[in-house]
């Protein structure tokens, strides 16, 4: 049997001469719950926003829903005509979930990058996960500086589940996979998540989860403030962490 690391290299080469999409198969896995997201690190510039959008709708069901856009009115038109249900697979892919993208403007600038993650709750690693057109996406913004961050996320999960939710939780994760979930409860909790840069230090009380520390050049994520509702993101791309707010 094929190893899942070769069959991304490989689909990764089908997806170059396709031109879209990269071919990760993300959406085939099964489960209450399916997620796939990509968070990019990106300039003030519609092409590059449509480019990331465009190698995320490849891997979309051609039934997800109309985006739901959290992002300033400028960007509303470039995210749904990016997003156009043509853009998205003509494949096998089954499901009807939600989309959600949001755009933020960051508070300083630093080199771009992208961070892909998917329901095997596992950061993907862009030596050896990466499909030739999303290197050729990241080369691009990391040679330029980023002025957004960008969260594109597609969720399917069973029904009523979001319905009955009421409790919340931390979601940490690193290149090696989940680290750990950490109910917002009221417990204050302090965490050290390893990555290919050192130590991201988090701390996670009734408020939410902020950074309280980075071993980054840069430290975008500990400007980042603090993430308490479900959706609500904090990426560090150099060292590949990543916290997520979602329904218990």
């Amino acid at each position: 049997m094929i190893s899942r690391r070769s069959f991304l290299k490989l689909s990764g080469l089908a997806v170059a001469a396709a031109g879209a999409g990269f071919g990760t198969g993300s959406m085939l896995s099964r489960g209450e719950t399916r997620r796939f997201a990509m968070h990019g690190f990106v300039p003030d510039d519609d092409r590059a926003v449509n480019d990331l959008l465009r190698l995320f709708a490849a891997e979309l069901p051609s039934g997800a829903s109309d985006p739901v856009i959290t992002a300033d009115a400028r960007w509303n038109s470039v995210v749904r005509a990016a997003l156009r249900p043509s853009t998205r697979s003509a494949g096998a892919l089954q499901g009807s979930g939600r989309v959600h993208v949001r755009l933020v403007r960051l508070g300083n600038t630093l080199p771009g990058d992208v961070l892909v993650s998917d329901d095997r709750k596992r950061i993907y690693n862009p030596e050896g996960d990466f499909s030739m057109a999303l290197h050729a996406l990241r080369s691009r913004l990391k040679a330029g500086d980023a002025r957004y961050m960008i969260s594109a996320e597609y969720v399917d999960e069973a029904p009523l589940a979001s319905i009955f939710a009421v409790n919340r939780v931390v979601v940490v994760e690193n290149d090696r996979g989940i680290v750990d979930r950490i109910a917002l409860d009221g417990r204050s909790t302090r965490l050290n998540v390893h990555g290919p840069q050192g130590k991201t230090g988090i701390t996670v009380t009734a408020a939410g989860v902020h950074v309280h520390s980075a071993s980054c050049r840069h430290a975008l994520c500990r400007g980042a403030g603090i993430a308490s509702r479900p959706g609500d993101v904090i990426a560090c791309a150099p060292n590949r962490v990543l916290l997520r707010v979602e329904n218990a």
